[in-house]
C-alpha cells in the first residue's frame, strides 16, 4: 500500500508544482492583457485561489512521504532510539487526527456545495464543488498517506526493528538534504559529460 500512495503522491506533487506554474502564468498574462491589449480575463482572481488551493492540499501527501514536513525536533533526536521511536508515533498520531478531520470537513463542504448548486462568481459560473472535490481530493490522499505510514511503522514495530521505524518516520536532516543536493548535482555533471 506505501508503494501505491508513494507512487500517486509523487506524481500529485506534479500536479501541483504544474498548478504553481499555471498560476504564474494565469497572473502574467491578466497583468500583459491589461497593460498592452486593454482587456482581462476578469477571473483571474478565482482560477487562481483554485489552483492555490489544488496545488497546496494535493503537494501534502507527498511532501509526508519525502519526510519534509518542518518539524522542530532538536530534543526528539537527543532521545534515545527506544523513546524516539515512540515520539514519533505521537506525532504521525495527530497528523493522523489532523489528515482526518480536514478529509472529513472537506469532504462535506464538496457534498454541501454540490447539493445547493452553488457556483462561483467569476463569469464562468463554475461549479464550486468542481475546485472543491479537487482541494479535498488532496486532504484524502493525505489520510491515505498517513494510513499508509502508520501500517509500515506498525509491521516494524512487530519485528522491533526500531532503526526501520526511526528512518521511515524521522524528518530531514541537513545531512540529507545535503546528500540529495550532491547527489543531484553529481547526475546533473553526468548528464553533461555524457552530452559532450
Amino acid at each position: 500500500m506505501l508503494r501505491l500512495i508513494t507512487w500517486l503522491s509523487s506524481h500529485a506533487l506534479t500536479v501541483a508544482g504544474f498548478a504553481y506554474l499555471a498560476i504564474t502564468l494565469l497572473i502574467c498574462f491578466d497583468v500583459v492583457g491589461r497593460r498592452l491589449l486593454g482587456f482581462s480575463t476578469e477571473s483571474t482572481t478565482e482560477l487562481t485561489g483554485y489552483l492555490m488551493a489544488a496545488a497546496m492540499s494535493w503537494g501534502l501527501a507527498g511532501t509526508l512521504i519525502e519526510r519534509a514536513h518542518v518539524r522542530i525536533d532538536v530534543l526528539v533526536q537527543k532521545t534515545p532510539l527506544s523513546v524516539r521511536v515512540w515520539l514519533h508515533g505521537v506525532a504521525i498520531a495527530a497528523l493522523l487526527i489532523f489528515g482526518a478531520f480536514m478529509a472529513w470537513g472537506a469532504l462535506l463542504l464538496v457534498k454541501d456545495t454540490y447539493e445547493i448548486g452553488a457556483t462561483d462568481l467569476s463569469i464562468w459560473h463554475i461549479p464550486l464543488a468542481i475546485p472543491q472535490g479537487v482541494w479535498a481530493a488532496g486532504f484524502a490522499l493525505l489520510l491515505l498517506g498517513v494510513l499508509a505510514l502508520i501500517a509500515r511503522a506498525a509491521s516494524l514495530m512487530c519485528n522491533r526493528d526500531y532503526d526501520g521505524i526511526d528512518r521511515l518516520l524521522v524528518a530531514r536532516s541537513y545531512v540529507d538534504e545535503a546528500t540529495e543536493t550532491l547527489e543531484a548535482v553529481g547526475q546533473g555533471r553526468g548528464v553533461d559529460n555524457k552530452g559532450l
